[in-house]
């Protein structure tokens, strides 16, 4: 049986899941791991704990950046916990957001260490089919995404990394990226896969708020062999993360 787009009043609204909180942040930066909350607490003024009441997520903190309030919230991994999360920021009136995730590459021109900005995404998880027709290449938010572009720019030459932009494919069952989907999605224009991405363009495609992502390459599924080269430890690692999540902050500032 086929997901179903329902067209009726939905019995759960996000409004009220919220009752009436408000979102204590001008832009919210999404992570899947807590790291960047941590970066967050060095770049940010004024750094506190901050409760979001019935969402969803591990940890979150709030920080001025630039005259603007940045809220960094550590998700759970997959689709459906990640775009609850969502949801309700922006039942609480958040309007712009920065995903920051990791991917592995699925072109062989994509390398571990890179960033990919997606621009478009194959839907292989469940959840977007619940606000986008079949039919709909779900996609980031045009305005947000070239600012990120931009400031992920000079972060990549300083970095001496490359960055990407192009599809990205997201999937439920990261036990089966088969190889001949990633030679087949590949042929495409799909650089990365990830958990998450597609769901999440999905929501801010229906809810209409501004959404970019940027994705670290931390494993590559294009060779003879897979495994995971991202050293978490790693002094080039750590160099990554940070001037990433930088680049996130400022965007989300000037956003």
């Amino acid at each position: 049986m086929m997901i179903s787009l329902g067209r009726g009043e939905p019995v759960i609204k996000p409004e009220e899941w919220v009752n009436g909180s408000k979102s204590p942040c001008d832009g919210v930066l999404l992570a899947f791991w807590g790291t960047p909350l941590d970066i967050g607490k060095e770049i940010l003024e004024d750094v506190e704990e901050v409760d979001l009441g019935g969402v969803p997520v591990l940890r979150s903190i709030k920080g001025i950046y630039r005259g603007k309030t940045i809220c960094i919230v550590q998700l759970y991994f997959g689709a459906p916990a990640s775009a609850m999360a969502l949801e309700l920021l922006i039942a609480m009136g958040a309007r712009e957001f920065i995903v920051y995730g990791a991917a592995g590459a699925v072109h062989p021109s994509v390398r571990v260490y890179d960033i990919v900005v997606p621009t478009w995404g194959v839907r292989e998880e469940g959840t977007s089919y619940h606000y986008l027709p079949p039919y709909v290449v779900p996609r980031p938010g045009q305005r947000i995404t070239r600012i990120l572009q931009h400031e992920l720019g000079r972060t990549a030459e300083r970095l001496r990394v490359k960055l990407h932009t192009g599809g990205v494919w997201s999937t439920d069952a990261i036990f089966r990226e088969t190889r001949d989907k990633v030679q087949r999605y590949s042929s495409m224009g799909v650089l990365a896969v990830d958990m998450e991405s597609t769901a999440l363009m999905a929501i801010a495609m229906y809810r209409r708020v501004e959404l970019g992502i940027a994705l670290v390459i931390t494993d590559e599924l294009h060779g003879k062999e897979w495994g995971i080269k991202w050293n978490v430890h790693g002094d080039k690692e750590r160099r990554i993360e940070r001037e990433v999540v930088m680049a996130a902050i400022r965007t989300l500032s000037e956003a």
